[in-house]
């Protein structure tokens, strides 16, 4: 079974405006939309797609967790959230005018050391051939190092941990020796003060995340195309072959991993997962929400090396 952590869940609200923002204005959305959001319960949407289960853990809290929950069990998906009782699950805007998207992100719940404890017990349950995700940012009512926490409780279960985060918190599980990593470019070149225009760069950065422990990494570097390192110190570079034009680029790196795990519970060949997530990151990067299967299986046959 697959397992997706996200520690800081969303209902995003997405409103298409026909006028250019101007600060002070009030404006009427011409469409509007609210999905579930967050890192990891888009990966569950992702995987749901592909047709392979997984669970949803997360805190959310009154009224917006309660949308949250009935808006991602209406996707097929099991949930395992925790629901606490200070704050509120973050209601996320997205504003999209005529000439840029602003986006507003909500706080989220008050997270205590007791319902952390409930989480952990239940991590606790996972066993041998289980995979966990842990996705999204960690947000500030909770401690900075609970990725940490989370693969400590799966210490000699056998499970695989995934981490899809910013640098930040990647670098701090590394030691852990987790399966695959997946930093995003922009956060990561800000952090290590890289150019990753520098194909040598890219290198340097893999090969840091590997030596620190990393057994497998994953860098999508958007329409320029995707690096991947596996656990033999092996780099390879895909892309898919005449992508269309970006339709909406929210979920493509969370499509990116479920398209890995789709892939590889089936071939168990890391290049074959590699080139799978980059089918399913450019299929997402191209829809509109998070991709369906036969947009992912489309994208793959114009996947290269």
């Amino acid at each position: 079974m697959i397992y997706t952590v996200t520690t800081s869940p969303s209902l995003d609200l997405i409103l298409d405006l026909k006028d250019t923002l101007v600060s002070g204005g009030t404006y009427r959305a011409s469409h509007e939309e609210i999905r579930p959001g967050g890192k990891g319960i888009n990966i569950s949407i992702m995987l749901r797609h592909l047709g392979i289960p997984s669970t949803a853990l997360g805190f959310v809290a009154v009224f917006s967790g309660d949308e949250l929950m009935r808006l991602t069990a209406a996707e097929g998906i099991h949930t395992g959230f925790i629901r606490v009782r200070r704050g509120r699950t973050r209601v996320n805007l997205r504003l999209k005018d005529q000439s840029a998207e602003t986006r507003v992100n909500g706080l989220g719940p008050a997270v205590t050391s007791a319902d952390l404890d409930y989480l952990l017990r239940k991590l606790n349950t996972l066993s041998a051939g289980d995979f966990l995700v842990l996705a999204g940012i960690v947000p500030p009512t909770l401690p900075q190092d609970i990725f940490v926490s989370f693969i400590h409780a799966l210490e000699g279960k056998g499970v695989e941990v995934i981490v899809d985060s910013a640098p930040q918190y990647l670098f701090s599980v590394l030691e852990l020796h987790p399966f695959l990593v997946k930093p995003g470019a922009t956060e990561l070149a800000a952090y290590l003060n890289l150019d990753l225009h520098d194909d040598n760069a890219v290198a340097d950065a893999l090969t840091l995340f590997h030596d620190k422990g990393a057994r497998n990494v994953l860098l999508s570097l958007g329409s320029r195309g995707t690096w991947f390192m596996t656990e033999d110190g092996s780099r390879h570079f895909l892309k898919v072959e005449d992508q269309a034009p970006n339709l909406d680029r929210t979920g493509a790196g969370d499509s990116m991993i479920a398209g890995f795990l789709y892939d590889y519970l089936d071939t168990h060949n890391l290049k074959s997962a590699a080139a799978m997530a980059v089918a399913a990151g450019a299929a997402t990067a191209t829809s509109i929400g998070i991709a369906r299967a036969e947009d992912v299986l489309a994208q793959r046959q114009k996947v290269i090396f």
